[in-house]
């Protein structure tokens, strides 16, 4: 941890001998395309959309302008897959890259880029150490040695802590940037609210006017509003025959809604456990709520099947778009609402015997 604090304020100290312009330059040299187009893309709603095109010329290309904010942008090639990610802000910006391999891109000229890259480093290096235990635990479950897959999973934890304090120390150090506005955006994922109420005020007042700050600012409201003890929010989406199914028709009764998708690994290994607890409960007024994140309805209805799902399901097949997922937060799966007989929330992200408690305290 030493180390990273060391590099990270190392990196921070870049931004004491810079200066912002009013407008960017971003001059691009591109090795392997002689002509065709180049866009300049952003992410808005899961999807890249394009903002400014420009002609390749002997390799070269440039664009112009002006942002109200650094913001993460993309270069995207004509007739190529992949894409150059990198911080935009208003200033000086060459790049440099190869069309077979983009992610290599060489950036200069964006102090947030440079901040953005070295976290991204150090992130990789933690990543690299889960994939290892990842394998690990797998030979260990082959053999059955609890007590080694007890261990690993305790070292994964661990490392997931150190991550989550790594991106808190980026943002101490860089709490003036947008990068940190991005980083703690994108540490809040799987955060409760009162920790991502703690990143957010670590930002300065000029971070928080980063767009990223009002995402994060926009989550901590949504994630009160659907905190336990709120009313549970309406919603209506189509079952696997295409009839209009809304949470409210069930009003009076204990609901579990299970957030899940045919395409999500630890969903379908705790569909056993569900399908065991809603064969218990059932019989006792209690339903369950399939909601799939699905994007193909063929893999969402097979899943269905195979798992022996016998509960309603529903989905607006729009992947991470889906609505009611927004509607209440959902950034992960699998993750489970139990909704007591007034419509109100009384657990969140509870599975085994955490869920089987949270319905059983309802209905005694």
């Amino acid at each position: 941890m030493k180390k990273i604090f060391t590099a990270i304020t190392a990196i921070g100290l870049i931004l004491s001998s810079c200066t912002s312009a009013d407008q960017y330059k971003v001059t691009g040299k591109l090795e392997g395309m002689t002509k065709g187009k180049v866009y300049l893309s952003k992410l808005q709603d899961h999807k890249l959309v394009k903002t400014d095109s420009t002609e390749v010329a002997g390799s070269s290309f440039s664009f112009e302008g002006t942002l109200e904010s650094p913001e993460m942008y993309f270069i995207q090639l004509e007739g190529q897959r992949g894409a150059i990610q990198f911080f935009l802000e208003n200033s000086k910006i060459t790049i440099d890259a190869n069309v077979k391999s983009l992610k290599n891109a060489k950036i200069i000229g964006s102090v947030n880029h440079d901040l953005i890259s070295s976290y991204n480093d150090k992130q990789l290096q933690f990543q690299l150490k889960q994939q290892k235990m990842f394998s690990e635990y797998q030979k260990a479950e082959q053999k059955g040695n609890q007590f080694q897959m007890d261990s690993i999973e305790a070292a994964f934890n661990k490392l997931e802590l150190d991550k989550l304090d790594a991106g808190e120390q980026f943002i101490t150090l860089n709490k003036n940037t947008h990068a940190a506005a991005f980083v703690a955006y994108r540490i809040s994922s799987p955060l409760e609210t009162s920790e991502i109420e703690k990143i957010y005020a670590m930002l300065s007042e000029k971070a928080k006017k980063s767009p990223y700050a009002d995402l994060l600012k926009e989550k901590i409201e949504l994630l009160k509003s659907v905190e336990t003890g709120q009313p549970a929010p309406d919603f209506i989406l189509n079952t696997p025959k295409g009839k209009p199914l809304s949470l409210s028709s069930f009003k009076g009764k204990v609901v579990v809604i299970d957030f899940w998708a045919s395409w999500c690994g630890p969903c379908r290994k705790e569909n056993p456990h569900m399908l065991e607890l809603y064969k218990e409960l059932h019989p006792k007024g209690v339903e369950f709520l399939g909601v799939s994140l699905d994007k193909e309805k063929k893999s969402w209805l097979k899943a269905i099947k195979d798992d022996g799902l016998i509960w309603n399901h529903v989905s607006d097949l729009k992947y991470w778009d889906c609505e009611a997922a927004k509607l209440y937060g959902i950034t992960g799966i699998p993750a489970t609402v139990v909704i007591d007989q007034n419509g109100n929330i009384v657990a969140k992200k509870v599975f085994g015997d955490d869920l089987k408690a949270a319905i059983e305290n309802l209905i005694q």
